[in-house]
């Protein structure tokens, strides 16, 4: 079977990607596990359930990362060498936005919308919101690559996907831009509240 025609390798691997967006193993807050983990446990556990935001070469949390983000503030320090609930929501948060934002503007953020409600509904709320645009991206994808193998030229396919690639890019990018700009803005916006009560 040829692996650039809509059936083969090329195509079916790109399909089943899209499928895996599609339908993401569900993570919430009661999937949590309710007793606090060692740091291995945390990497073991982070890895797993998160392995679709890895590129497959680099660990998406270490030891070390852990104890930065600890050091930084980021994340509370563990308690007798164990974490809870709240850490690794906020680890995951961490680990799926890093490429996009600064690590410091991923902790404002979601210090800022667990201020109302608490971190439990905040985490939903994040967690839901990144699986329906998952599933919005991998529905507006598999169009674009049933189209590309529809093609009959295999140049025509590669370019076709090229570009499909380098538009969710772009699609990226600007959202990141904004999300900065956002972020950015509040921040400027609490620090001049704050000198102008002192």
């Amino acid at each position: 079977m040829d692996e650039n025609s809509p059936s083969g390798g090329l195509y079916q691997n790109l399909l089943d990607c899209v499928d895996s967006l599609s339908s993401p193993r569900t993570l919430c807050w009661d999937s949590l596990p309710e007793l606090d983990l060692y740091m291995d446990q945390v990497i073991v556990f982070m890895e797993k359930r998160l392995a679709l935001f890895g590129d497959g070469r680099d660990k998406l949390v270490t030891p070390s990362m852990i104890n930065n983000y600890v050091k930084l503030g980021l994340i509370p320090p563990p308690v007798k060498k164990k974490y809870s609930r709240e850490h690794l929501s906020r680890l995951t948060a961490i680990c799926i936005l890093k490429s996009l934002l600064p690590i410091p503007v991923i902790s404002y953020l979601t210090d800022k919308c667990a201020e109302p409600a608490g971190l439990p509904p905040a985490f939903d709320q994040f967690i839901q919101t990144q699986q329906a645009a998952l599933a919005q991206a991998a529905q507006q994808a598999r169009v674009q690559i049933e189209e590309a193998g529809a093609a009959e030229e295999t140049e025509s396919r590669r370019q076709s996907l090229a570009q499909l690639a380098l538009n969710l890019a772009a699609q990226a990018n600007a959202s990141r831009v904004l999300a900065e700009k956002i972020a950015l803005l509040l921040q400027r916006q609490e620090q001049e509240e704050k000198e102008t009560k002192k």
